[in-house]
């Protein structure tokens, strides 16, 4: 059992979870159901949550797989 996560252990999940937010906003617009609109926008509060607490205890999203403009393709039309 890991007893200790490091900055790129974090990394690695959070960038994970990009990673399929990003499918989430492909399946929706192959398949626009509300299923996959439900579940694109829980993607973008969980990436949204996690980028907020970031800023708070003082860290660089960046540093963590976020660019300037990581929600740009949940809000693009």
């Amino acid at each position: 059992m890991i007893e200790h996560v490091d900055k790129d252990d974090l990394r690695y999940i959070i960038c994970s979870v990009m990673d399929y937010a990003y499918k989430s906003i492909e399946d929706k617009k192959n398949k626009p159901t509300s299923f996959n609109s439900g579940r694109e926008l829980a993607y973008w509060e969980v990436l949204d949550t996690i980028y907020s607490r970031l800023k708070i205890c003082e860290l660089n999203p960046k540093d963590f797989g976020y660019s300037e403009d990581w929600e740009k393709p949940f809000f693009a039309k």
